[in-house]
């Protein structure tokens, strides 16, 4: 199954890299190897047949808005609450906007980007987290799960009996996934200031599966901090580009 549309959170305000950024970039736009960190992502997927890329911006949004110039598929679709509310907010923006399946992604991640090419839902009905093996950096979300379904996921190893790995910020979503997800939060009356991985994880538990695609040695980081940046450029993207 080809999906044709895709949404990438990037309202958050990294602050954790602001000693690169100082807080004049978005994290998202900080630069590796002359290209911004997110246009490393609006090309693999224009490579893989998606044809709509709804980004959810907030912090410095303005800075974003050369991508709709420069990508006819990007929209940008703002979040006003971005400093008062996390990214399921954002996440929830697009309900109303996004019936289809779709691929929802983070940012802040670079990644192989052959990896839609096997990272696709057999229909419209199967949703699909993208893990991998933990990486030798810090802030990894590890998962758990049960006969393949997606149950849990924590940024505390400890919290786990096993570890069967780690998130990747790469999701493969279904038909008319949002409007139902939507109604899961208004029922269990969430907050607002959760991270919309963690409330997928509970959703999957309870309600709707979402399943595990592990590819165990996949070239991928998340760019939170200088580390991570680092890593990036000498480990990531060398083999990528």
């Amino acid at each position: 199954m080809e999906i044709k549309t895709a949404i990438i959170l990037a309202a958050g305000k990294g602050t954790r890299l602001r000693s690169v950024t100082r807080d004049e970039t978005p994290k998202p736009l900080t630069p590796l190897k002359g290209q911004p960190i997110i246009e490393y992502s609006i090309k693999a997927l224009k490579k893989a047949g998606v044809q709509k890329i709804l980004l959810g911006c907030g912090h410095l949004l303005q800075s974003f808005t050369y991508l709709e110039k420069k990508y006819e598929e990007v929209k940008i679709v703002e979040n006003p609450f971005y400093d008062e509310h996390a990214s399921i907010y954002t996440l929830l923006m697009f309900e109303k906007l996004v019936n289809e399946p779709f691929y929802l992604l983070e940012a802040d991640i670079l990644y192989d980007p052959t990896i839609f090419e096997q990272f696709t839902p057999v229909d419209n009905n199967q949703n699909l987290i993208l893990t991998s093996e933990p990486l030798s950096l810090d802030d990894n979300v590890y998962f758990d799960s049960k006969e393949g379904r997606l149950t849990k996921l924590t940024k505390k190893e400890e919290d786990l009996s096993e570890t069967g790995g780690v998130m990747t910020g790469v999701w493969a979503i279904s038909d008319g996934f949002l409007n139902r997800f939507a109604q899961f939060c208004d029922q269990v009356n969430i907050e607002y200031n959760e991270d919309y991985e963690m409330l997928l994880a509970r959703y999957s538990l309870e309600q709707e599966p979402i399943n595990i695609i592990h590819f165990p040695d996949l070239n991928w980081c998340e760019i939170d901090n200088e580390d991570h940046l680092k890593y990036a450029l000498n480990e990531v993207l060398p083999l990528i580009t």
